[in-house]
């Protein structure tokens, strides 16, 4: 399962139900949030805090979203700004990415675009993990899967790894971690290169 409850995000709308509606869809998604309708405020908590992707809408009143972004980023230059906007323009989308802005959404926007904007800026980033014990399980069901896709009993592949076939076992149960080095016999002996083994896991 990804773990996400690390990822701090902050939101800012002058819109308050705009805020707490995009605060409370990534709070129940494991995301830390602080959502503020006050840019000033907003700029305040990220001189305190860490924050590692900031919603951010451009139209607002007293310092509109860019300022915001440029203001943000002098802050903390890891920030990764997402910006959001009724008023999309081709001008506006232009300058949002000259300013390092990761993604661009356009009000008003469904659940699953705000999750999928903000999953991709994790990823890109490398904020988001797979737990280790869940890491541990999808590794054992890959190669149990290419094994049985090659009609290998754990045997053979036990002759061709040099590994026993109790130490294979537990692997493809997931029970334990397997080293690096045990992983590349694995991996070598199914005719694959390790990164391929474990390609999007």
């Amino acid at each position: 399962m990804a773990v996400r409850h690390h990822i701090k995000v902050l939101v800012v709308d002058d819109d308050p139900q705009v805020c707490k509606t995009v605060a409370m869809i990534l709070q129940e998604h494991d995301y830390q949030v602080q959502a503020f309708s006050q840019p000033r405020q907003a700029l305040q908590a990220v001189r305190k805090t860490p924050f590692d992707i900031a919603l951010i809408d451009i139209k607002m009143p007293d310092l509109n979203g860019l300022e915001l972004v440029e203001k943000i980023k002098a802050e903390d230059p890891r920030v990764a700004p997402v910006v959001m906007t009724a008023y999309p323009d081709v001008q506006t989308a232009a300058e949002t990415m000259r300013l390092g802005c990761r993604d661009y959404i356009t009000k008003p926007f469904r659940e699953e675009q705000l999750l999928s904007a903000v999953e991709r800026v994790s990823q890109e980033m490398g904020l988001i993990y797979t737990n280790e014990q869940e890491l541990n399980r999808l590794i054992g069901q890959r190669i149990r899967q290419e094994r049985l896709k090659q009609s290998l009993t754990l045997r053979q592949l036990s002759d061709r790894s040099e590994l026993t076939t109790s130490q294979l076992s537990q692997v493809e149960l997931g029970k334990n971690a397997a080293s690096v080095w045990a992983l590349a016999r694995i991996s070598g002996s199914l005719g694959k290169q390790l990164c391929e083994l474990l390609a999007g896991l």
